[in-house]
């Protein structure tokens, strides 16, 4: 059957309302694509194109900074100026900012940075004074920080102060105790030392000044202080020393009990005093006066010293004042000036010395240490070599610790090696363990010095090998360093120095020969195991009295130091072990190698144990050991021996207590003895008989 077109067409086509609806779609369709188009182009024409640094979010690389001045001007690393910092980094994007902090973090100061390239350096100047931990990081252009890194500044610009507690109004009475009060403004460096004291202009050692050793009267006192950065000042306090009736009272009680003033004059001046001070309070003075010329009459009976000038002056400036009859008196005050603080030494640059075949002779430097080890130990080394140019010997060292110069092997591995050097120098070389091998060096040295060999100790030297581990080598320095007092880094390079007197025993000594009796020093200074003055021949000595209550040592100015019991030996010689032994425990302090007359200590101490200039050297403990070994050899009889030791223990006990002359004449019996054909062998008798004239000899110049 035939399609009906026209059936099939109606059938297809949707009707007229339907049309209508799908129409209105298409055009809801087309007008939905038309907005939402249009809002996108408006939210592009709105929003910015966003670059590619946009997503950046790696932070800059901060340098290590440097700064200015590069060394520190000060000492101790400290600067007695401004530093600048110096601050680099880079970033792919580019540096905004470098940032720095001076507490810890809690706020950073902003250093812009023009241009901001990717490779950018700043500047700062820092003036903060203190130890500063400095933070410093970088801020790129897309915001990010880089982490801080952070460098020590440590600033000090100003000089420590001083002053006087005890003075009021610029007087003092004259029973006081001035020590002045040292304080370095904060925050400082710290560790004010006194370099110099100065009592009415004369240098005098930085200790606790007792008005009682003053005259009444204007004095000056002159502190001259350093702190660790070496920022300096001088102070000079004028003052008037006064007295009074109570003051007068104190010093009688002192005097007598000093056993300077008998007990029974003591009561009569004080009874006179008691009478004067009643009377003046009841404002007779024409009778306190007449009361205190009596006073002066009692204490003419007082020996001629101090006591009685000082009471006697007392009891007059009494008298004057009652009577109104004191001179005027001049201005007092503090005045400070500027001052120059410790000079910086560097540490030289060391190299070998040329060997001269024709030197007079050959010197080892050992310096290694397998302990603490002393700053001072390149310094000496040059030092030494200087000598050795300049009095023709050559010197070696031996030191793994100073490559540029060291042996490349230990010399004490071998006899016949240390036999090339006439004598050994050992430098410092502190060690506990010690630095020479128990086994395979220390027998070497042993036998060195038995076959005549030499050593010369220095400083440090004392503190080499366990008290007790090595008694042969205690034997030989001496002694064993124990301790030391404290010192303040107010001495720059010597942290642990202190001033002191040294007493010169011996001038005959090529060492110590150019030194004047007594001479101050200033240096670290060595407690120990004994007392080595019956062993060994003392050459320089300290004057305890002279440091005991150092300013510069903690509290030694009210708690003294515990030191030797006031005889303590510093240098010395001996021969011992079959050589010559020289120690000087002085030399901790780097400046004293560059000091002439110090320098000439350790040349004295190289040449006489090299055999090069004589010395006399003997000890009681050298003839002691020598009179026993020939009692156990045969060679004297035991009644020689026996005689021989009684007269030698009265000769060194002698010497101890300071008493020479009675040491001379028993020294004489021994030398007698051994003239005596039957003491024993002659040859014993001979050595016996040379070593007590060399006590005799070293008796008789103390003598002197």
């Amino acid at each position: 059957m035939p399609t009906n077109p026209g059936s099939s067409a109606r059938a297809s086509a949707p009707s007229a309302p339907a049309c209508i609806a799908a129409g209105e779609k298409t055009l809801m369709r087309r007008r939905f694509r038309t907005s939402a188009v249009a809002a996108f182009l408006t939210a592009a024409a709105l929003t910015p194109a966003t670059p590619s640094w946009a997503q950046e979010t790696t932070p800059p690389t901060i340098n290590v900074a440097t700064l200015s001045p590069s060394a520190p001007t000060g000492q101790n690393n400290w600067y007695t100026g401004p530093v600048t910092l110096n601050v680099s980094g880079t970033d792919d994007v580019g540096i905004a900012k470098f940032q720095y902090s001076l507490n810890g973090g809690a706020a950073y100061i902003d250093v812009p940075v023009e241009g901001a390239p990717t490779s950018a350096t700043a500047s700062a100047v820092i003036t903060q004074e203190g130890n500063t931990s400095v933070r410093y990081r970088a801020v790129d252009t897309a915001g990010n920080v880089a982490a801080f890194r952070s460098v020590s500044v440590r600033i000090d610009t100003r000089a420590p102060a001083a002053s006087y507690p005890a003075i009021t109004d610029g007087h003092v009475g004259h029973v006081a105790t001035l020590i002045p009060t040292r304080t370095d403004p904060t925050p400082g460096s710290g560790g004010v030392a006194v370099l110099n004291m100065y009592l009415d202009g004369k240098l005098v050692p930085p200790l606790p000044v007792q008005t009682s050793d003053l005259s009444l009267g204007v004095h000056t006192l002159a502190v001259h202080l350093s702190d660790a950065a070496s920022s300096s000042a001088k102070y000079t306090q004028t003052f008037i020393v006064t007295t009074s009736f109570a003051d007068v009272g104190t010093l009688i009680t002192r005097f007598v009990t000093a056993g300077s003033v008998p007990a029974e004059v003591g009561a009569a001046l004080q009874a006179k005093v008691d009478q004067a001070k009643a009377l003046a309070d009841a404002g007779s003075a024409n009778r306190a006066t007449q009361v205190l010329n009596g006073f002066v009459s009692v204490a003419g009976r007082i020996p001629p010293g101090s006591a009685r000038s000082t009471l006697v002056g007392d009891a007059r400036y009494l008298i004057d004042q009652l009577n109104d009859r004191l001179a005027p008196e001049p201005a007092t005050g503090l005045k400070s000036e500027p001052a120059e603080g410790p000079k910086f030494i560097p540490d030289p640059v060391l190299a070998p010395l040329p060997h001269k075949p024709d030197a007079d002779y050959n010197v080892l430097i050992f310096s290694k240490t397998t302990g603490f080890r002393h700053d001072h130990i390149p310094h000496t080394v040059a030092a030494i070599q200087k000598l050795g140019i300049a009095n023709n010997f050559n010197v070696d060292v031996y030191d793994p610790q100073l490559p540029t110069v060291t042996l490349p092997t230990s010399p004490f591995l071998s006899l016949d090696t240390l036999k090339q050097y006439d004598t050994i120098v050992f430098e410092s070389n502190v060690g506990h363990p010690g630095p020479l091998n128990a086994t395979t060096e220390q027998p070497n040295f042993e036998a060195y010095m038995k076959q005549g060999g030499g050593y010369v100790g220095i400083h440090g030297a004392a503190d080499s090998f366990e008290v007790g581990t090595w008694p042969w080598y205690g034997d030989l320095a001496g002694g064993f360093f124990t301790n030391h007092p404290n010192g303040q880094n107010g001495f720059g390079q010597c942290g642990s120095c202190i001033h002191a007197e040294v007493v010169t025993e011996d001038k005959t000594h090529p060492a110590t020969a150019h030194l004047p009796a007594r001479w101050m020093t200033v240096d670290e200074l060595y407690n120990f195991d004994r007392n080595m003055r019956a062993d060994v021949h003392t050459l320089l000595s300290l004057n305890e009295d002279s440091y005991q209550r150092s300013l510069n040592s903690g509290n030694a100015a009210t708690t003294p130091l515990r030191l030797m019991n006031g005889d303590h030996p510093i240098a010395w010689c001996q021969n011992w072990g079959g050589g010559k032994a020289f120690s000087n425990i002085l030399g901790h302090f780097r400046t004293l190698y560059y000091d002439d007359a110090f320098m000439q200590i350790i040349l004295g101490g190289i040449e006489t144990t090299a055999d090069r200039r004589d010395a006399n050297c003997s000890s009681y403990r050298e003839t002691n050991l020598l009179i026993e070994a020939d009692r156990a050899a045969g060679l004297l009889t035991a009644d020689a021996a026996d005689a021989a030791d009684a007269a030698l223990d009265i000769a060194r006990d002698s010497y101890l207590a300071t008493n020479y002359t009675t040491a001379i004449p028993a020294l004489n019996s021994i030398v007698a003895l051994a003239n005596d054909n039957a003491s024993g062998d002659a040859a014993a008798r001979s050595e016996l008989a040379r070593q007590a004239r060399e006590l005799r000899e070293w008796m008789q110049n103390l003598n002197r």
